[in-house]
């Protein structure tokens, strides 16, 4: 039973992130109550349950019939599993944490190659709960502030992000985040032949594939 609570909590945050993703910052997070992007519709109570909502009505709004987005149902599966693991002890309060803010940031890049810096400071904070402030941060961050104030190809955001990826992590690591990253956007470059890749998401990517074979 405790495993299904901490599932469906993961998955309930996952929900929260797309209400965020949607809205902030030009919207209020409160109001109005959730409704289908597609036709207005105020949604019950029970089409705002993750993962079974979704299954139910087939992956469409109950009154308009349009297609929801298959990536509601991935972010609140992955996220359910990424609380099963903290329950188990398999992953730290930390990783959770990062997994959270990694999930949030590469959505918003994703649908406007953006970088919400207000979005990004709060869980950061939380961050030095479990890590203490170190020089790799206080640089990426300079490195960020700069690139905002300059034209050059890597977004402020990526430095970030990094930043971010830092605490807690060493160096060799967070190299090794930022060339599996780089790979995987070159690859997806290479295969869609986009003028601006979205770099977030594949630094996630990297940092999940250093946790996992920090972990196995």
């Amino acid at each position: 039973m405790d495993i299904l609570l901490f599932f469906f909590l993961g998955a309930s945050l996952a929900s929260f992130i797309g209400v965020v993703v949607e809205r902030f910052p030009e919207k209020s997070l409160i109001t109005p109550a959730s409704h289908c992007q597609a036709c207005g519709t105020t949604l019950p109570a029970w089409d705002l349950i993750p993962i079974l909502s979704f299954l139910i009505n087939r992956g469409r709004c109950r009154f308009c019939q349009v297609k929801l987005p298959i990536w509601y149902l991935l972010i609140e599966c992955f996220l359910g599993i990424v609380s099963v693991g903290y329950y188990h002890h398999i992953l730290s309060g930390q990783i959770c944490m990062t997994i959270l803010l990694s999930v949030l940031l590469s959505l918003y890049d994703l649908k406007s190659l953006g970088f919400p810096i207000l979005a990004w400071l709060l869980p950061t904070l939380g961050l030095f709960f479990f890590a203490p402030l170190s020089p790799i941060f206080l640089i990426l961050c300079l490195l960020g502030i700069l690139a905002e104030m300059t034209d050059i190809k890597i977004g402020s955001g990526d430095f970030f992000y990094l930043a971010s990826l830092s605490l807690g992590f060493s160096l060799t690591a967070l190299l090794w985040v930022i060339e599996l990253g780089s790979l995987a956007g070159i690859l997806s470059y290479l295969l869609k032949r986009c003028k601006h890749i979205p770099l977030v998401p594949f630094l996630f990517l990297g940092y999940l594939l250093v946790i996992f074979f920090k972990l196995t």
